[in-house]
């Protein structure tokens, strides 16, 4: 584990939200994908160099109380608006993974007067043209494991993180998160059908990142977003799956890091 982060608890809307938060610097959101907030990891202490690296557990998920009203993704979206509010965070870059990906763009689909800059990660919110997103919440976890890399063999740590035999508690956990996941995605599957004529008048600078062999969120999906968005651009990591962040994290880290310092 990284040094130099910290996990408090906030209140924010009259709920209790886990977070976690490290480093100094320009504030930087980091929203996590529906299997829920994986910790402090490696990229977290690479970003916090040169940021104040905010990472959240979505309301439902992880140790962040659920509120009832919190029943979609721009649910979390406005959320989350008003959490930066409340902090005092201005001229927010924002990262995304997956789910969280799609969390940043309907927040910048509302609001973008206080975001500088954005980053998705093998974003989910818009629905493939030819393709089609995976099933993850009627299959086991270790089946979303298998598409979630490309070849878990080059995953830093995979044993440890991801190969070994989950705790009760963890099993609970990963049910708990995985239920609400599908409360805010379900229906229609892990997209806005209005999405990309929200995002067509967004001229925010934008990164988007993508595996080439991504088995959950076809790159095609970050093809249709280059397209949409009319200042952003793809960067594509070759032998890469679903989670370019801990498959091939530094390949990740030089593609994110230079979009996210420079002015």
């Amino acid at each position: 584990m990284a040094q130099g982060w910290k996990e408090e608890t906030v209140d924010n809307m009259g709920a209790a939200l886990d977070l976690f938060k490290g480093g100094s610097g320009p504030p930087l959101l980091v929203l996590h994908g529906a299997g829920g907030n994986p910790g402090w990891l490696g990229y977290h202490h690479a970003l916090s160099r040169h940021f104040t690296v905010y990472a959240p557990s979505h309301p439902g998920f992880n140790g962040s109380e659920a509120l009832p009203w919190i029943d979609s993704i721009p649910a979390v979206a406005h959320y989350y608006l008003g959490l930066l509010e409340d902090l005092g965070l201005n001229h927010v870059a924002l990262l995304g993974f997956s789910m969280g990906a799609w969390i940043a763009a309907e927040m910048v689909a509302m609001c973008s007067h206080n975001v500088k800059r954005m980053v998705l990660v093998s974003a989910v919110g818009i629905k493939p043209h030819k393709g089609e997103i995976a099933e993850l919440f009627n299959v086991p976890r270790s089946e979303v494991e298998k598409l979630r890399f490309y070849d878990e063999a080059q995953v830093p740590g995979y044993a440890e993180l991801y190969g070994r035999e989950s705790t009760p508690e963890e099993k609970t956990l990963e049910r708990h998160n995985r239920e609400m996941a599908a409360r805010l995605c379900w229906k229609p599957y892990m997209y806005n059908p209005n999405l990309p004529e929200y995002l067509r008048k967004v001229n925010l600078p934008t990164l988007l990142v993508w595996g080439r062999q991504d088995a959950i969120v076809p790159l095609e999906c970050g093809e249709q977003l280059e397209e949409i968005l009319p200042n952003s651009s793809l960067h594509v990591i070759d032998q890469c799956g679903h989670s370019p962040q801990v498959e091939k994290p530094h390949e990740f880290l030089d593609a994110v890091m230079p979009f996210l310092v420079s002015s």
